[in-house]
């Protein structure tokens, strides 16, 4: 079909572009539900029991986050197709910001992504000025400030919330950084050590103040270590290479230690991610037992949920976990690539 030459012509395409705007703004669309209601609910402990966990959804790619889609976005998919979702590879260190933001470190993928649950974008981090991630690990916000430990480069890269390269530091002071998190009652940095099976303490502008810990079995030693997390003033240390999470003060020393090797409840295999939630309760991740176990503040086990498994509330080589101040829990689902969302049902 040919267009028609002159004045009558430029009118014929006018209104054929008007029609086809037209037509496109009806594929527009709002926002999704973020994660829409399971029916039935998959729960633990299961009925007639009252639950106390509930599974809530997955993100597995950036088209989970079911962004709107103007009228001007599905006309230029017209013309030049739809974008590909960027998708997780292998998701490790998780950590969420109360403004809606989830970071996510995909070891696998050498990236960070920052997930804005609010406005449902998607920023993806492989590196900044002519360097990349090695194999980035552990994560920490503190504010709009995102920390990221490395552990192939030896260091911890901080960006801001838009994922803007601002500072590295812990090259002369760090082997094989895992683990992070944010103290506010310290206003400091702990940084899990792998290789030198300790914790070093930084400040905020990467200066290096002390160390706690060596390797050993005793309590205040460590044996690979791997994840960490913090509640008021309580520590949380997954004590990998002992089978065992060290409940420790901010000064390092121990508390109480959960858990050893085995295979009966509350035992572990590999201790990962470690997280509390509101009322306390501290969740342990097992990266070969494929589950999360819950311990209240005695160590006393209260449940466990998860088992090995490709489908909606199982595992495949989990690893970080992060609990938002809504009691949802984040969990890096590694080896089936996605993050996995639970809730924790307090007791009415």
């Amino acid at each position: 079909m040919s267009w028609v030459p002159g004045k009558r012509g430029r009118m014929i395409r006018r209104t054929a572009w008007v029609a086809c705007a037209v037509v496109l703004s009806g594929c527009a669309h709002p926002q999704g539900v973020l994660f829409e209601s399971i029916d039935p609910p998959k729960v633990w402990p299961p009925p007639p029991e009252t639950a106390r966990i509930k599974l809530i959804g997955e993100l597995s790619d950036s088209s989970d986050l079911k962004a709107a889609v103007t009228g001007g976005e599905a006309f230029r998919t017209v013309l030049r197709g739809p974008r590909p979702p960027i998708r997780f590879l292998g998701p490790h260190g998780i950590a969420y910001h109360q403004r809606g933001l989830l970071a996510v470190a995909d070891t696998a993928g050498a990236t960070v992504h920052i997930l804005d649950l609010k406005s449902r974008t998607h920023v993806r981090i492989g590196g900044w000025n002519d360097e990349r991630f090695g194999a980035p690990i552990g994560l920490a916000w503190v504010g709009d400030r995102l920390f990221v430990t490395d552990v192939e480069r030896g260091e911890v890269i901080e960006f801001n919330v838009h994922g803007e390269y601002q500072q590295r530091f812990g090259g002369d002071d760090l082997e094989r950084p895992v683990g992070i998190v944010y103290v506010p009652a310290r206003d400091r940095l702990y940084v899990v050590d792998r290789a030198r099976h300790h914790l070093v303490v930084f400040r905020l502008d990467g200066t290096a103040e002390r160390t706690y810990g060596e390797y050993g079995a005793a309590p205040g030693q460590f044996n690979f270590p791997t994840h960490v997390n913090c509640a008021g003033k309580r520590l949380a240390v997954s004590d990998s290479g002992n089978f065992r999470v060290q409940l420790l003060d901010l000064d390092g020393r121990c508390i109480r230690t959960i858990g050893q090797k085995g295979n009966g409840a509350g035992d572990f295999a590999l201790p990962k991610g470690v997280a509390f939630d509101s009322e306390g309760n501290l969740y342990v991740v097992d990266a070969q037992f494929e589950n999360v176990q819950i311990f209240d503040r005695s160590g006393r086990l209260l449940l466990a949920f998860g088992r090995e498994g490709r489908e909606p509330g199982e595992f495949w080589l989990p690893s970080g976990i992060a609990i938002d101040h809504q009691d949802r829990i984040w969990i890096a689902d590694g080896g089936n690539r996605r993050i996995q969302v639970f809730a924790y049902l307090r007791a009415s």
